[in-house]
């Protein structure tokens, strides 16, 4: 038996040594890079919302579709294609009120709600179109979510610097350190870019005019970050 495990033992001894002459137990060092791109945003995302509170529930009904309806033929006057306004199916609750002296809850009706939400991709449309849907009895109104048509672009270009960023970052890691740097022995990308909101994103009453309604929508950061692996060469 102390024959055959020293076999082995001196089998495994030049592969060990080969691979250490060979350069595989590199030197190396990782680090992350990272990297934002400011743009203008052209587009929005507009969730609205209508809710009504009715004793019968046809009623509650009856007038969220009203809404809807009104607000459906709103966007087409507007010129906004079907294809970027979506409907989503109606929410029914019942509306109850309790009362703890005899501890049973009272049926007082019926709530009804419904979601609206619109790809808008003219910008000059959002003021006029959510002042339009307030007149035409939409209730709910969330902050627009902006967006740019060049994403795919700038996500692109984030990423490129983020790997550059991160490229310098070894370079002084390496030259602190008396070495020179080597190839990239390993990179990875931290999901997909997500854009950033940053601006003053409200909606303003203009002096002039009490009933125009003007955004402003800020600037969007779109920001990428990679962490790379690079060998470490003596000089």
């Amino acid at each position: 038996m102390l024959r055959m495990n020293l076999l082995l033992l001196l089998a495994i001894l030049p592969i060990i040594a080969l691979g250490a002459d060979n350069g595989t137990d590199l030197r190396s060092v990782t680090v992350s890079g990272s990297a934002q791109i400011k743009a203008e945003p052209d587009m929005a995302t507009v969730r609205l919302g209508v809710e009504e509170r009715r004793p019968e529930l046809e009623d509650a009904r009856s007038a969220v579709n009203g809404v809807v309806s009104r607000f459906l033929k709103l966007t087409e006057d507007m010129g906004i294609p079907d294809e970027r306004v979506s409907t989503a199916a109606a929410f029914i609750n019942p509306d109850y009120e309790w009362h703890p002296q005899t501890r049973e809850r009272k049926l007082l009706g019926y709530v009804v709600s419904r979601q609206l939400v619109v790809d808008l991709r003219d910008l000059d449309q959002l003021g006029p179109l959510i002042e339009a849907a307030l007149e035409v009895g939409v209730n709910q109104v969330s902050p627009p979510e902006f967006s740019t048509s060049r994403r795919d672009e700038i996500e692109k270009r984030a990423l490129a610097e983020a790997a550059v960023d991160a490229r310098g970052r070894a370079a002084i890691v390496a030259d602190a350190l008396g070495m020179t740097l080597g190839p990239v022995r390993d990179i990875q990308a931290h999901g997909r870019p997500q854009p950033v909101f940053r601006g003053a994103a409200r909606m303003e009453v203009a002096a002039a005019d009490a009933g125009a309604q003007t955004y402003q929508p800020g600037e969007i950061i779109i920001s990428a970050s990679v962490t790379a692996a690079f060998d470490l060469d003596l000089p």
